[in-house]
């Protein structure tokens, strides 16, 4: 396994339902206690969010991300963890977007150096799988319309016999 297939393992393994829950938690009763939700707490919220199963959760945890990049506290770990996010969502262009927003505060980061190499990958692999589907679609139909013309014509000839 190299590297890079570890990162990826890392990347699309979920986080646990119950540490989401125990950070909501967390989050929600310093929403209560507090006028503002410190930067730790919603950082951590947003983490287990983004890495939950459901993209429900995943989005959640995305908007709590810009809400901080937009404080203009540690961008950094923000910028990273919304790239994850939208990678997690399968929607590349903002990731890679993200990544390259991070290469631009750190020349050289690693992580995003990575992590932008996997989603080019990742995107190259799903755009060939949605071409074979759509080719097979494409046969499926093309040899649907041939059978189905096969049996008009069949059916002329038979009253044409008459």
């Amino acid at each position: 396994m190299t590297e890079l297939d570890d990162i990826i393992e890392d990347l699309d393994a979920p986080c646990d339902d119950r540490d989401i829950v125990e950070h909501e938690r967390a989050y929600n009763e310093e929403l209560q206690s507090k006028p503002v939700v410190s930067s730790r707490t919603q950082f951590s919220y947003a983490y287990v969010l983004v890495k939950s199963s459901y993209d429900n959760d995943i989005r959640k945890g995305i908007r709590l991300l810009e809400e901080l990049c937009r404080s203009g506290v540690d961008q950094r770990d923000f910028v990273y963890y919304l790239a994850v996010g939208y990678y997690r969502l399968r929607d590349y262009t903002p990731a890679m977007k993200h990544c390259q927003r991070l290469l631009e505060m750190e020349p050289g980061n690693q992580q995003a150096t990575q992590l932008l190499e996997i989603i080019k990958k990742k995107r190259k692999k799903d755009a060939m799988i949605g071409a074979a589907v759509l080719g097979g679609g494409a046969v499926a139909l093309t040899g649907g319309l041939l059978v189905a013309g096969a049996v008009v014509a069949a059916g002329i000839a038979a009253v044409r016999r008459r």
